[in-house]
C-alpha cells in the first residue's frame, strides 16, 4: 500500500475514533460513515431502520457476494481520569493511535472501508459480484439483533468479521447465555431477621452450591464452557434498617457447539433442585429476560443476550482460500490454533451456516481496556488483508482456488 494510502486509512481511523458512539448513540459516526462511503465512490450506501450503515461497491454482473461486517458502537470510556490521553483524541505516538474503539473496531472498520474504495479505484480483472462494508449498532449490546438485519439486506455468500484476531484467521468461538437467579425470602427489620427470611443470605448459600457443583463442559478447541457471575443486587434498594426480600445474580454460561438456551436453563434449574436439600426453605427462579432499548435512530431494538458457538473445520476450503489470498499478497497468513471471542459470528456462522471468519487489526487484550490503542502497522496490514482476501473471493471459481486472480490493488 502507497503512503498517500497509508494516510488516508490513517485519517478515517482517526476522525472515527473521535467521533464517540457508546450504544445506542452512534447517530453522529454512522452519517460520516454514510458520507465518507459516497465521497469514496461506493455505488449504493444504505441506512436501514435499526441505523446500520451499508456501503456497496458493485463489479460485473454474477458472482458472489462479499460481507465485511463490523461495528460502529463501543463500550464506555469509566473513569475518564485514568486515561493517560483523552480518550476520544485519536493521538499518535510511537506507531500508534490511542482511543476508545480504536480495537473494538474502529481500526478495522476504517481499513474495511477504505480496502472497499481501494478495490472500486484499482478494479482488479475478472472482478464479479459485491462487496458489501456493514457498520453495525449495537454490537456490544443486541449482537445478534442488528447483524440479523444486515444479513437480511445483502444476503451474503461468504462473511469476514473485523473483530481484533492480530491478523490471524479465527474460525470459531463460544456462544454465551446471560441468564439471571432470584432468590426470594421475607422483609423484616434488620434489628431482628429472625421474623423474616434473607434472600441475601439465601443466595450467598446458593452461589457457594453452584460453585461447588457445576462442572463446566470442555471442547478440545473451544475449551470450557465456564459460568461467570457478573452482577448481584437486592431489592428493595437504599433500604436501610431492613432484611432483603429479593435477591438477584446474573450470569454468563460460555456455550459449546451443540449447547442451547433451553439446555442452559435446564443445567441451571437442576442444580437449584440439588441444592434444595442443602438449602432450608430455599425459594429461586432462574429466567433468561428479553432486553429492549433504543437505537439512535428511535427505533426499539430488543433480544435475549445469547449467542450459540460456531466453529469452522480446519481444513475448510474456505480457510484455505482466504489463506492463500494472503500469503500471495505477501501478507501473514496464519490460521489461529485459539477461537475467537465476542463477535457477532454467531449469527452468520451459527445461525445461518454461512462461510465466516473472523480477521482483523490488534489483540483481545486491548479491548475495552484504559488506553486502548491500536499499531498503525496491523492498521495497515489489516486493510491489505480484507482488500487480497476480498478480491480472491470475488474472483472466477476457478481463479479463486487456484490463486490466480488478478492482484487486490496496485502497490501491495
Amino acid at each position: 500500500m502507497d503512503g498517500n494510502r497509508q494516510k488516508d486509512l490513517i485519517r478515517l481511523c482517526r476522525e472515527l475514533i473521535r467521533r464517540p458512539a457508546v450504544s445506542g448513540r452512534e447517530g453522529e459516526v454512522a452519517r460520516f460513515i454514510s458520507n465518507t462511503m459516497t465521497a469514496l465512490g461506493y455505488d449504493r450506501v444504505s441506512v436501514d431502520s435499526y441505523g446500520n450503515v451499508a456501503g456497496v461497491i458493485s463489479f460485473s454482473g454474477g458472482g458472489e457476494s462479499v460481507l465485511l461486517p463490523s461495528q460502529m458502537d463501543h463500550v464506555d470510556v469509566g473513569d475518564a481520569a485514568e486515561w493517560s490521553r483523552y480518550p476520544y483524541g485519536a493521538f499518535m505516538e510511537d506507531g500508534r493511535i490511542y482511543g476508545r474503539a480504536a480495537s473494538d473496531q474502529k481500526g478495522a472498520l476504517a481499513a474495511m472501508i477504505m480496502a472497499g474504495a481501494f478495490l472500486k479505484s484499482d478494479m482488479p480483472r475478472g472482478l464479479r459480484g459485491e462487496l458489501f462494508v456493514g457498520a453495525s449498532v449495537h454490537q456490544e449490546t443486541f449482537e445478534n439483533v442488528a447483524s440479523s438485519a444486515i444479513a437480511d439486506f445483502v444476503d451474503p455468500s461468504f462473511v469476514i468479521i473485523g473483530e481484533a484476531s492480530s491478523l490471524q484467521l479465527e474460525r470459531g468461538q463460544r456462544g454465551r447465555a446471560e441468564f439471571r437467579i432470584d432468590t426470594f425470602g421475607k422483609m423484616a427489620h434488620s434489628s431482628h431477621p429472625e421474623y423474616g427470611v434473607n434472600a441475601a443470605d439465601t443466595m450467598t448459600a446458593l452461589l457457594n452450591y453452584i460453585r461447588e457443583h457445576f462442572i463446566p463442559p470442555s471442547d478440545s478447541f473451544l475449551g470450557e464452557g465456564i459460568l461467570v457471575l457478573t452482577s448481584l443486587y437486592t431489592a428493595p434498594a437504599a433500604v436501610g434498617g431492613a432484611i432483603p426480600e429479593k435477591c438477584t445474580a446474573v450470569f454468563e454460561r460460555r456455550l459449546l457447539t451443540g449447547e442451547t438456551l433451553e439446555g442452559a436453563a435446564s443445567e441451571i434449574e437442576a442444580l437449584i433442585a440439588g441444592a434444595s436439600a442443602r438449602i432450608p426453605g430455599l425459594k429461586a427462579e432462574v429466567s433468561f429476560p428479553v432486553m429492549e432499548e433504543r437505537c439512535y435512530t428511535g427505533a426499539p431494538i430488543r433480544g435475549r443476550h445469547y449467542a450459540p458457538a460456531w466453529v469452522m473445520a480446519s481444513d475448510s476450503p474456505y480457510l484455505a482460500v482466504l489463506s492463500g489470498a494472503l500469503a500471495d499478497a505477501g501478507l501473514p497468513s496464519v490460521i489461529s490454533e485459539r477461537p475467537g471471542f465476542g463477535t457477532n459470528g454467531c449469527q452468520f456462522a451459527a445461525e445461518r451456516g454461512l462461510p465466516t471468519v473472523i480477521y482483523g487489526p490488534s489483540g483481545r487484550e486491548l479491548v475495552h481496556r484504559v488506553d486502548e490503542y491500536i499499531e498503525i502497522d496491523e492498521l495497515v496490514g489489516a486493510c491489505s488483508g480484507y482488500c487480497a482476501m476480498a478480491a480472491r473471493l470475488l474472483s472466477p471459481p476457478s481463479e479463486r482456488e487456484t490463486g490466480t486472480a488478478a492482484p487486490a490493488s496496485r502497490g501491495e
